[in-house]
């Protein structure tokens, strides 16, 4: 695992390596609470110092008004940034109530959940009828997503 390298190699290094994954190169962490305009104008200072990895993730909660994510997507692309629109969604398989995220039913208190998640900028799901399908790192990682 790539944490497991890094502490071998650095020791635990507090905001880089204090957590079970790595955060990802000048992207804002995962776990802080920000505007999309805000990551967008944070991000940019970067922008065209890098030859890869020139992509940035908002994720938006499911019910979010269409046309603020069609102006964001636009101010993005006015900036040159190749834009990834994140919408996560968690149902029950028992009795179809959807959410955000959950872990527990609120309507059944089934924990038989289908979460579906963009890892690594593809979609993919975190839970599959009750069961996780991603690694401990990742899984933690997306515990902690705020606003990416």
């Amino acid at each position: 695992m790539q944490i497991q390298q890094f502490r071998k190699k650095y020791g635990v290094v507090k905001n880089v390596s204090d957590r079970g994954y790595v955060s990802n190169s000048f992207h804002c962490h995962v776990k802080e609470d920000i505007s999309p305009i805000k990551k967008q104008d944070l991000e940019n200072r970067f922008w065209n110092l890098l030859n890869g990895g020139k992509i940035q993730y908002v994720k938006y909660p499911v019910s979010y008004n269409t046309q603020a994510v069609k102006t964001l997507v636009n101010r993005a692309m006015e900036l040159g940034f190749y834009e990834g629109v994140n919408l996560s969604l968690s149902y029950c398989d028992d009795c179809g109530h959807e959410e955000l995220d959950m872990d527990i039913c609120p309507k059944c208190g089934s924990k038989n959940l289908t979460k579906i998640d963009r890892m690594n900028g593809y979609l993919s799901y975190s839970r599959v009828k009750g069961d996780t399908r991603l690694n401990k790192a990742k899984m933690e990682e997306i515990k902690d997503r705020v606003s990416m």
